[in-house]
């Protein structure tokens, strides 16, 4: 047998075993891409769904309000968690001015059990300056509540 003919047995006895190694390699990365593919993709439709479901919110809670089914406060402390889980800068909008001037005004009142826990006369301290704020603005906040109940969340871009 020829030195040539013994080195091109020697090179396909190396070869072959890379090249397979190479091929089983190259099999499992678009095995793991196409999982990850997946992955996002079931992200992606998660997050699509979380975020429908705190639009349908925010324009449940705000028709809630309008039709006086639902406290203008207790609306607003909700519209106020609801949208910065969704998109804060629209809380920032000039269109809800007069609902985040009403959540400043009654953000710091307790509720639940704080509001349980104090006396009767301080309850009833606290639903008073609530009702009136609630009176006074009410014209203001069901004016940002109709926009806010037809509003598309442009940024909101996986519910387009």
């Amino acid at each position: 047998m020829s030195l040539s003919a013994v080195l091109i047995i020697v090179a396909v006895l190396v070869i072959a075993p890379l090249a397979w190694y190479a091929w089983s390699l190259t099999r499992k990365v678009h095995r793991m891409e196409a999982q990850q593919a997946k992955e996002e993709a079931e992200a992606e439709l998660q997050l699509r769904k979380y975020q429908e479901e705190l639009i349908s919110d925010i324009r449940f809670v705000s028709r809630s309000v309008l039709q006086q089914q639902c406290d203008i406060t207790e609306g607003v402390l909700r519209l106020q968690y609801l949208l910065q889980g969704l998109d804060p800068d629209v809380w920032l909008m000039d269109e809800l001015e007069n609902l985040r001037s009403h959540y400043d005004a009654t953000r710091e009142m307790p509720i639940l059990d704080a509001y349980k826990a104090l006396t009767p006369k301080e309850q009833f301290k606290i639903d008073k300056a609530r009702i009136t704020l609630e009176h006074d603005n009410r014209l203001t906040i069901e004016r940002d509540l109709k926009w806010l109940s037809t509003y598309h969340f442009p940024k909101v871009t996986l519910v387009q």
